[in-house]
């Protein structure tokens, strides 16, 4: 049984070297054009500190969340003028469930690295989120606060290895 760690690390490799997976992915997004190539990608979960563009409800104060993308995948369309473009990954397993924020912070980390050259130096991108249908039809409310949802089931049909998921196998690590 896969890892949602694995699960992560497959789906970066798949990205980077299967181009028919990666046309398909990045046709979910906003993002569609023909032969996105790959540029930069991480998987190890990178993380930041961001400001939220709302204060805390109960303070007013500020409000600020740590948190990580899971899979930070930067491309180009060669037609853009090598405009380099990102998804913010968020991989959830069916029993998963969302910290507090953690979809505002995915587009407020998004913001915070646009154009950083420690982040691909991407001039646009969008947040994704990649789980099962019955996680999304649990947290739907949530998960509508990204910018796309990708399926579990859908993204088996090209990399079996989230088939697992599927049926309840992977372990939170």
């Amino acid at each position: 049984m896969a890892t949602e760690k694995q699960l992560d690390r497959k789906l970066d490799a798949e990205l980077r070297t299967n181009e028919r997976f990666r046309h398909w992915f990045i046709s979910k997004s906003k993002f569609k054009g023909a032969s996105p190539q790959y540029v930069w990608s991480r998987a190890d979960n990178p993380w930041c500190r961001v400001e939220l563009p709302f204060p805390d409800p109960v303070t007013g104060e500020p409000l600020v969340r740590d948190g990580e993308t899971d899979v930070l995948f930067v491309f180009t369309f060669p037609t853009e003028h090598n405009r380099r473009l990102a998804l913010h990954i968020e991989n959830k397993l069916a029993s998963g469930k969302f910290t507090k924020y953690q979809p505002e912070a995915y587009s407020e980390r998004a913001k915070h690295w646009l154009h950083n050259p420690n982040y691909g130096n991407y001039d646009d991108w969008d947040t994704v989120l990649l789980a099962p249908t019955s996680f999304y039809t649990r947290c739907k409310v949530e998960a509508e606060k990204f910018g796309c949802f990708v399926s579990h089931e859908d993204v088996a049909e090209f990399v079996p290895l989230f088939r697992s998921e599927i049926r309840g196998g992977p372990t939170q690590d």
